[in-house]
């Protein structure tokens, strides 16, 4: 699966192929409670993680993307970034993204998303996108705000979804509709290869 044709810029994240040696990396990022917790993988194990990182491989096209995450040109792994369960008919997939802790707060999660999604509505990966949803623990606040400054509506609460090593937890759904999109135009058109944006930080995004 190729990279994505966007540019890095300054301090901002940059898409990438997943390859076989950035699995140490991704081992060290889900084995930091910060990040095994929020993503259900506390109690998972070496064999959960491998079963993850394979599984994010071999992604048939069809289902989504999984996407590396490498940050101000640098080839390690920094985090990844999901979209999956792509439904092609209903137009609809989510989103899910993971962040070296080290890197949190300098909204450069905020400055991968906002050129992303326009990018994936007008039909970035072949055929438009009418819904973006994804899925938050109740108490991830930070995810939580990035979430609602990208123009995501909070729809709901699962009480109760997610059992953890302390317990049980609510699970909030969020959704973006091309509609709510705010007023800016998409970076490219259906069948073009890519967009080419600022692919940086923006000083008035949400930090992430």
């Amino acid at each position: 699966m190729a990279a994505l044709p966007l540019p890095l810029n300054g301090a901002g994240l940059r898409l990438d192929q997943l390859v076989a040696a950035d699995y140490p990396r991704y081992r060290a990022l889900y084995v930091d409670p910060r990040v095994a917790g929020p993503c259900g993988l506390a109690s998972g194990g070496e064999d959960a993680l491998r079963t993850w990182f394979d599984a994010a491989r071999s992604l048939p096209p069809s289902q989504g993307r999984a996407y590396a995450l490498r940050h101000a040109g640098q080839e390690r792994l920094a985090g990844m970034l999901r979209l999956t369960d792509w439904e092609r008919q209903a137009g609809h997939l989510t989103l899910s993204y993971t962040l070296c802790p080290t890197l949190w707060g300098r909204g450069l999660m905020a400055g991968c998303l906002s050129p992303l999604l326009p990018w994936l509505f007008a039909g970035g990966l072949g055929e438009p996108i009418h819904r973006v949803q994804a899925w938050v623990l109740s108490g991830n606040q930070r995810s939580r705000r990035l979430l609602a400054s990208l123009g995501f509506q909070h729809e709901g609460t699962l009480r109760g979804m997610l059992r953890l090593a302390d317990g049980r937890h609510d699970i909030c759904a969020y959704g973006l509709l091309a509609v709510d999109l705010p007023n800016s135009q998409p970076l490219c058109q259906s069948g073009q290869p890519g967009p080419a944006p600022c692919w940086g930080l923006h000083s008035k995004e949400m930090p992430a």
